[in-house]
């Protein structure tokens, strides 16, 4: 009983936020413990999967995505091996198993303080037990739509997507761009070219240092057009080695050549480390 009323909250929680009722402050911040004298993004090599963790200079993590449920062992070491004792802010961008697969060994493992999720019910199991540990641990869990703003110390993050819901997974992804100083990352999940299309419309400026591509370098996503409208110094693909989709698409790897972009990606490249003091940056990889 206590689980189906947990359910039942959640669902209610999820409805509310995603038809823009009133379920707190759209502009919110979070604290935390650890972090560097610079602003890091960490792309952590998890095979096929995405699991992307930001550290501010002030001591304020955030994890994006945590991969699948076999790497997870993977990113719980890396975690810890870099003295990650808590999450502030936990982002699942939609619920498939190669995004949120790890998250219930990351709430087992290190004190999550807020959970943001896109607000898309999957039928899984992977997504009913990451629901469950969200319930066990009560742990804050807040739906975010289009043009929600928070910060997470001196990071400033603004979501460009989902504005309503959408009729998949993929396409339900939380996108958001981060900006620390004058440096910038676009984070995409796995959007496709009709959500892209959406987004260049709604917001003109989206010029960013950094891009993390969608959907592992798939071509249903990261069209000419919005690739052109980031026009990133750097991207990053997180993608396994010799993984069954064929990812990345050799169609992708053009139209990133072709706005000369410098590409990594985390089967050929390992964990891609860029940090920044809000200005300049420098990147180093694993391999």
């Amino acid at each position: 009983m206590k689980k189906f009323l947990s359910y039942i909250i959640i669902f209610f929680a999820v409805v509310a936020s995603l038809f823009g009722l009133q379920m707190g402050d759209s502009n919110f911040s979070f604290d935390s413990l650890l972090g560097s004298d610079e602003f890091e993004i960490h792309f952590i090599d998890v095979g096929q999967g995405d699991s992307t963790l930001v550290i501010t200079p002030d001591k304020k993590t955030m994890l994006i995505d945590a991969g699948t449920k076999e790497s997870s062992k993977v990113l719980i070491d890396y975690l810890k091996n870099i003295g990650i004792n808590s999450i502030d802010v936990f982002v699942l961008t939609h619920p498939h198993s190669d995004h949120i697969g790890g998250a219930v060994d990351v709430m087992e493992n290190f004190e999550v303080k807020q959970v943001l999720d896109s607000g898309f019910v999957h039928t899984s199991l992977t997504y009913e037990k990451y629901l469950d540990k969200i319930d066990e641990k009560n742990i804050p869990f807040q739906v975010v739509k289009a043009g929600d703003k928070f910060s997470v110390g001196d990071m400033k993050a603004f979501i460009l997507s989902p504005d309503k819901p959408q009729d998949d997974a993929n396409n339900s992804s939380i996108v958001m761009r981060v900006t620390y100083k004058d440096f910038s990352c676009m984070f995409t999940g796995d959007v496709e070219e009709k959500i892209e299309e959406k987004i260049i419309k709604s917001y003109p400026n989206i010029r960013s240092v950094c891009l993390k591509v969608a959907h592992h370098g798939s071509d249903t996503s990261s069209s000419k057009a919005f690739l052109e409208a980031v026009r990133p110094e750097v991207s990053v693909i997180h993608v396994g080695a010799d993984n069954a989709y064929g990812h990345p698409s050799e169609i992708i790897l053009k139209r990133l050549k072709n706005i000369g972009t410098k590409v990594y990606r985390t089967d050929l490249d390992g964990t891609i480390i860029i940090k920044s003091d809000g200005s300049d940056y420098s990147i180093e990889s694993s391999k």
